[in-house]
């Protein structure tokens, strides 16, 4: 009886490391799952966040048809125009962790400025958003002949 006993024990036992062994491993996936699904909403919340300052610097360069006007009134600080770097928040900052890039073409004839802009928002080497916008800015003459 008593070896009867150790032997019930034995396979109590087992039975229990086996159990442990499944929830631990549920565990480890369930923690993959939700870092993964971590990963996607901080992306998600970058790109929403590019994709409305870009909507704010395109609205401000169609009225201004200026790089640098359209960048004082999105950002309130006159900032230089080559690649600027920006936080988390889209605040510009010398050690950001995401790229703004702006690349400008005029087209000048005698009755204004066409104007087109290209945004493009980067992080760790991959394009979180693009836009291309335009500006025309009248001059009042006529056209050459």
């Amino acid at each position: 009886m008593i070896l009867l006993n150790r032997k019930s024990n034995i396979l109590l036992f087992a039975e229990m490391t086996i159990a442990l062994l499944f929830f631990v491993i549920s565990f480890a996936v369930m923690i993959r799952v939700f870092a993964a699904a971590d990963g996607l909403e901080r992306r998600a919340q970058r790109r929403e966040k590019a994709v409305l300052c870009a909507q704010s610097i395109a609205e401000a360069y169609s009225v201004s048809g200026d790089t640098g006007t359209a960048l004082r009134l999105v950002f309130g600080e006159d900032i230089p125009q080559e690649d600027i770097t920006l936080n988390s928040e889209l605040v510009p900052e010398d050690n950001g962790e995401i790229t703004l890039t702006l690349s400008e073409e005029k087209d000048d004839t005698a009755a204004g400025t066409y104007s087109t802009l290209s945004i493009r928002f980067g992080y760790s080497g991959e394009e979180l958003f693009s836009l291309d916008c335009g500006a025309y800015i009248p001059r009042g003459g006529a056209a050459v002949e």
